[in-house]
Formats: structure tokens, C-alpha cells, sequence
């Protein structure tokens, strides 16, 4: 069920999740409720769950095949769900991870289960890290600056003069973004042997 990315540890990205938060948010909480739950990618389906609701559970029912074996099997799990009261009202659900590891349940309260063998589990039960994790200081640094420039309305090059205030948005919190792109900017930077031409770019956007 999850793919390890560049012969690394298994990440979360490959791996097919169910996310409580967004059950919420459709309305699928519920007690005795029935729906499918599926997954794509590049429009394929790759994956498909039928779930049932308790007043403090779901009920996963699905198929499962380890690897060398000829056929899958049918798998009901069931999974927790637990409420938790946030600081300004409301509550915000979470499942429970029920899965055995190191000898004892986990337990832990999870937003996001993945199916990284036989169960739907937490990602520290998998051992499962992040994309990002895997990412060295150099692209991850290159990653938040893009994603900082995006957020503001800019774009993914780093050449381009950093994106003005958005209207609207509070001097302090554009301050503190710009601070940490350009912080983002320099280590990665700094770590690259850039072509010339974009080295002249980059120094003459931080100029302005």
C-alpha cells in the first residue's frame, strides 16, 4: 500500500490516508452513516474503503494483500473517535490509533490515519516520515521560499523580485513572511552554485 521515495524510509505522501477533519467537514461524522471512500492518481483509481459510523467509531471495511500473496483479504477495522473542546468553541474530532506496536496499543490521537500495511494506523506506527524530511537543507529551503512567494501572490522563481504586501493582508504578518523567504532565500542560496545569469537576477531582486 505505500511506496518508499528514492529508497528511503516510507513517506506519508505515498502512502493512501484517511483524514477525520475532512469526514467533518462533509458532514460524515454522523452517527449511522454509510459512504465510500476512495482514491485516485492521474485520475486512476488506485484504492477504495466502505465505512459505517458509530456515536464514537468508524467502521473501516476493506481488502488488504501483503506482498507475495496471490489474493486479497477482507479487513474490518475499527477505529475510534474521539472529541476534543478547542479554545474559542466547537469541538474537533480525532481517531484513535488502536494499532499494536512495540508490544503495546498505541492510542495515540491522530487526524491522519495511513495505510502503510494491513491497518490504518498513525504515521509513528509505520515509522513514516515526511517528504519534506527526506528533502536535503538545500531544497527544503527552496521549497519554503516558493511556497512563501506563492502564498503571496507571487511565483515559484526565485530570481523574480520578492511579492509586495497582498492588500488587505497586516504589515507585521507580511514582515514575518517576507523575513522568513528571505531567510529561506539565503541558505538555499548560499548552498548552490548558481549559473551566473540568475546569480545577477537574484542579487539585483534583493536589491530593490
Amino acid at each position: 500500500m505505500a511506496r518508499r521515495a528514492g529508497g528511503g524510509r516510507v513517506v506519508c505522501e505515498n502512502c493512501l490516508f484517511i483524514d477525520v477533519r475532512d469526514w467533518n467537514r462533509r458532514g460524515y461524522l454522523r452517527a449511522g452513516q454509510s459512504f465510500s471512500w476512495s482514491w485516485d492518481r492521474a485520475g486512476k483509481p488506485i484504492g477504495s474503503i466502505s465505512v459505517r459510523t458509530e456515536a464514537e467509531a468508524a467502521i473501516l471495511t476493506y481488502r488488504s494483500q501483503r506482498p507475495g500473496e496471490i489474493e486479497s483479504r477482507p479487513v474490518q477495522q475499527r477505529v475510534p473517535i474521539v472529541w476534543t473542546t478547542c479554545h474559542l468553541g466547537g469541538r474537533r474530532p480525532w481517531f484513535r490509533c488502536t494499532v499494536f506496536s512495540g508490544g503495546r496499543c498505541c492510542g495515540r490521537r491522530a487526524a491522519i490515519l495511513y495505510a502503510g500495511g494491513d491497518l490504518y494506523a498513525c504515521r509513528h506506527c509505520y515509522g513514516l516520515a515526511y517528504a519534506s524530511q527526506q528533502e536535503s537543507p538545500r531544497f527544503r529551503n527552496i521549497s519554503r521560499s516558493r511556497k512563501i512567494r506563492m502564498r503571496l501572490g507571487g511565483g515559484a522563481d526565485l530570481g523574480a523580485p520578492f511579492p509586495q504586501k497582498p492588500r488587505g493582508m497586516h504589515w507585521s504578518r507580511y514582515q514575518r513572511l517576507r523575513a522568513r523567504g528571505e531567510a529561506a532565500d539565503r541558505i538555499a542560496f548560499g548552498q548552490l552554485r548558481l549559473p551566473r545569469g540568475l546569480l545577477l537576477r537574484y542579487q539585483a531582486a534583493r536589491s530593490e
